[in-house]
Order: structure tokens, then sequence, then C-alpha cells
């Protein structure tokens, strides 16, 4: 069974688009929530990331992860591959 991916993005955030596109790249299905305008939602996906409020926030299988910059810190030492390789229990 696949990591389940979720990502709340802006859809015209660079960062949203780059965390994005190396979900792409390495062929993993997410669940995508664009929370343009919607502080309901914001709201939300901070409470479930610790407060933060900007965006990307990326959870695997429930785990936040944080943003982009930590989604490519964790590609670089392959820490990421093995998240999307465990599966939810």
């Amino acid at each position: 069974m696949a990591a389940n991916v979720e990502i709340y993005t802006w859809s015209t955030c660079p960062f949203c688009l780059r965390a994005k596109a190396l979900l792409v790249k390495k062929g993993v299905d997410f669940t995508e929530y664009c929370i343009d305008g919607d502080e309901d939602a914001r709201d939300e996906m901070a409470q479930r990331a610790n407060g933060k409020r900007s965006v990307p926030q990326i959870f695997i299988n429930d785990r936040h992860v944080g943003g982009c910059d930590e989604l490519y810190d964790l590609d670089s030492t392959g820490e990421l591959d093995s998240l999307l390789e465990n599966s939810a229990a």
C-alpha cells in the first residue's frame, strides 16, 4: 500500500509548485488541499502543522514533514524515499 501523502497549497505559490513537482517526479500520488483564501482551511492546516500557517505544509502518513525546504532536505538525505515506501499501518 502506498504512503498517504497530503499537501496544503496555494495555487500560485512557487514553493507549493516546487514541492508538488518533486512528488510528481517521484511518481507519488498525493491529495492536494488548495486553500486559496480559505481561512477555515488554513486554521485546520495550522492545527495539524503545529501552528505553522505558511504553505505548503506536507504530511506523509499523517506525519507532518514540513514545507518545501524540508521535503527537499528529506529527499537529499534519502529519508523521503524511506517515508514514501513505509505505507500506513
